[in-house]
């Protein structure tokens, strides 16, 4: 049995609550208008040399917040977000142009072929030649 002194008073802090951080992105609304401005700047400028840094200070959030912004909106960092959208421009271009291969990674951002078909066999499965090889012949315009 536990005596009163033992017992919280009803007015003291929950056990643990002192110690937890504070949420410097609370509220949620505050987060997924930074993702949503973080994503839009990767849509609108893909081919740009992004690090996480300059993601981060365009919009206006430290590194480590950028990333758990990232993480509890869209569930990867924002640099695997930047990859995968990468990857899916290229497809398309792959898939609607006569772009070659070193030719539609550099117009979304990639400087080394070798680097971007790894990218993208690892999203899609197979090498950006082979996807391309797959697509119907009237795709290609």
């Amino acid at each position: 049995m536990t005596s009163p002194s033992d017992r919280p008073s009803p007015n003291a802090e929950p056990r643990g609550v002192h110690e937890r951080q504070p949420n410097t992105l609370a509220p949620r609304g505050i987060v997924r208008g930074h993702v949503v401005v973080a994503v839009k700047l990767l849509r609108e400028r893909i081919a740009e040399p992004w690090t996480l840094d300059s993601l981060a200070d365009e919009v206006h959030l430290s590194r480590s917040q950028l990333v758990r912004a990232f993480d509890a909106t869209v569930d990867m960092s924002p640099m695997a977000y930047l990859r995968q959208m990468r990857v899916e421009r290229m497809a398309r271009l792959l898939a609607s142009t006569d772009l070659s291969v070193a030719e539609a990674a550099r117009s979304v951002g990639w400087k080394n072929q070798f680097h971007a078909s790894q990218c993208f066999h690892a999203h899609c499965g197979v090498s950006p030649t082979e996807y391309r090889r797959r697509q119907p012949p009237s795709s290609l315009g």
